[in-house]
């Protein structure tokens, strides 16, 4: 439903949103309360988003910009799904012959905190880190078939501005895999 809000084509008078798949996705989100029948959800995109769709409801929508310098000091929050790759258990083979590789979630609180600070490393230093794990979610694809599981996490903290240039990037592009299920953006305000 979220990518309705950007691929808007016009048939006749009426606003049609089929999904483009030409398009990369420019947006990243994350759902902030949820009662199954009702969610709030943080978004931020490259582009406007443009309100077409009866069952969603546009609150708010406002243009900011990124502004950082070496030594400043942050808040944070992110949902991301952090994995490792490993090699397929059952040694399957991909179309080039090759084992394939398999994304497993990260379990160990250690090495939870590691994957976040190897992310940031190129342009921020973690000051302090709380983690929590949230529930697992499954997802299915091609005719119902359940295929995986995300296991996000929340991560809290403070950083230190490394390089500005850097961090920017990462907040523009996320952090860490299934962006598609609203891990990845990393929210930022003065510590």
């Amino acid at each position: 439903m979220l990518w309705k809000l950007f691929v808007p084509c016009k048939c006749g008078d009426e606003l049609l949103c089929p999904e483009n798949t030409e398009i990369s996705r420019d947006f990243l989100f994350r759902v902030e309360k949820s009662d199954g029948s009702l969610a709030e959800i943080l978004m931020q995109s490259v582009r406007e988003p443009v309100m077409v769709h009866k069952e969603m409801r546009l609150i708010a929508c406002r243009e900011y910009g990124l502004s950082f310098h070496t030594g400043q000091l942050l808040r944070f929050l992110l949902v991301a799904n952090p994995i490792k790759t490993i090699d397929d258990e059952n040694d399957r083979k991909n179309a080039r012959g090759e084992i394939k590789k398999c994304r497993v979630p990260l379990v160990d609180d250690g090495d939870l905190r590691t994957w976040l600070g190897r992310k940031l490393m190129p342009c921020a230093c973690l000051e302090s880190l709380e983690v929590d794990r949230k529930p697992p979610l499954y997802f299915r694809k091609h005719k119902g078939h359940l295929v995986g599981k995300i296991q996000p996490v929340v991560y809290k903290g403070t950083l230190t501005v490394q390089n500005p240039g850097a961090l920017q990037e990462i907040v523009q592009q996320g952090i860490g895999p299934a962006k598609a299920f609203g891990c990845g953006l990393l929210s930022l305000a003065k510590g």
